[in-house]
């Protein structure tokens, strides 16, 4: 007994038969357009690793309103504005605490793989797909990379959970001049790993210690994150002192956010910026997602793969028309209006597209697990992308088979005789 007999279909519909017995056609049109979708389900999932990796250094901090500088763009371009601005904004009734937060790049020092290598800045590094596959074991030399400094004062830092308590575990041995936080989640280069069998670190040049470490996620723009005491990265990034910082972060009292932005944009100088906390975090995803050529790449990657997956399948039914004709031609003989044929053709359209779908699932999940485990980005096959991508997939189905239908012009019963 068949399949689609047990299946309760003692008469399959023509489109099913079509797939079923399409042979390499039907496997040539689900692997075309299940790696299409698959490439879909990538491109969402990384521009959703983007939404969620835009607001990851404003999500640690603990603030209700934010001074920046005028001149602010986004967390990695903060600008600089006068310590002066935070007790000004003090002064208000409202305002319960008022605590600066410097931020910029700074150079790592980062360690060879293996320790045992002789340190050397100018030794070949390896390709990069050869890096990923290999992961932490990675044979690297000695570098100097770029990560995030954050310094704050260890009295008030202005952290949440859990980061606060790593600080506050750690906060005596952060007192000690040149020790540091290294974030556990930076990328292997960073070697937080080999910490405690390396013990070279530098910090802009200035030797450093890793005194423990802090769960963060990792942006795009940082691979890893330093935190340290305010004299520390004053004195290590060259600030001319701590009457210059980079951020305002602001306590306010319950249900004041809106009056206090409105009091401190009418009380301060032009040359700051006064922002609460929800307006930044949509201006930060808007900035990484829109504004950027991040996110309009995986937004553009999205539509180069619907239309792969679209001629893909297209070229299969026009293939498969053409060379059934003569059974077409039959079935209009019979009775079958062109209506009634291009029906068979959508619905065979969208079973390509339905099959191809639950591949690219299967797919995209193992990717999206390899990738957070090797790259550290955080991949999510979120409800909304699936369901995106099960829309966009239906409607490249009907679409494609629709354009198929011209071809049925060309089934003339009078060909037959």
């Amino acid at each position: 007994m068949s399949l689609t007999s047990r299946l309760g279909f003692r008469n399959p519909p023509l489109a099913w038969r079509n797939v079923a017995h399409g042979g390499r056609r039907s496997l040539a049109a689900i692997s075309g357009a299940a790696f299409s979708l698959t490439m879909v389900l990538l491109q969402l999932g990384f521009l959703q690793a983007v939404r969620i990796t835009a607001t990851n250094n404003f999500d640690v901090l603990d603030f209700d309103v934010l001074l920046t500088s005028q001149r602010f763009e986004q967390f990695y371009g903060p600008g600089f504005l006068p310590l002066e601005r935070l007790r000004q904004a003090e002064g208000l009734d409202t305002v319960v605490a008022a605590t600066p937060l410097y931020a910029t790049f700074a150079l790592w020092r980062c360690p060879p793989n293996p320790l045992s290598d002789p340190p050397s800045d100018s030794a070949p590094s390896p390709g990069a797909l050869t890096r990923w596959l290999a992961g932490a074991d990675a044979p690297r030399p000695l570098q100097r990379r770029q990560l995030y400094v954050m310094g704050f004062d260890l009295d008030h830092p202005p952290f949440r959970s859990p980061i606060l308590e790593s600080i506050e575990v750690n906060k005596a041995r952060l007192r000690v001049p040149n020790r540091i936080l290294l974030n556990e989640q930076s990328h292997v280069d960073f070697g937080w790993q080999v910490r405690d069998r390396y013990h070279d670190w530098e910090l802009e040049h200035t030797a450093v210690e890793i005194v423990g470490g802090f769960s963060m996620l990792r942006g795009f723009a940082a691979d890893s994150t330093v935190l340290c005491s305010d004299d520390d990265f004053v004195r290590i990034c060259g600030y001319e002192s701590r009457e210059t910082t980079n951020f305002g972060l602001l306590k306010v009292k319950p249900g004041t956010v809106e009056a206090t932005v409105a009091r401190l944009r009418d009380a301060l100088p032009p040359d700051v910026r006064v922002d609460s906390r929800e307006a930044i975090l949509e201006e930060e995803v808007d900035h990484w997602v829109n504004q950027t050529s991040t996110g309009q790449l995986f937004a553009i990657g999205v539509l180069v793969a619907m239309c792969v997956a679209a001629v893909v399948v297209y070229q299969v039914l026009s293939n498969d028309v053409r060379e059934h004709l003569p059974e077409y031609a039959t079935l209009r003989a019979m009775g079958y209006s062109t209506l009634r044929l291009a029906g068979i053709l959508v619905f065979q359209s969208m079973l390509y597209m339905l099959i191809s779908f639950a591949v690219a699932v299967a797919i995209a999940a193992v990717v999206y697990r390899a990738t957070e485990v090797l790259a550290g980005i955080p991949m999510v096959l979120t409800r909304q992308n699936l369901a995106l991508s099960f829309g966009l997939a239906l409607a490249v189905g009907a679409v494609t088979g629709g354009l198929t239908v011209n071809r049925l012009r060309a089934a003339e019963p009078a060909d037959l005789f």
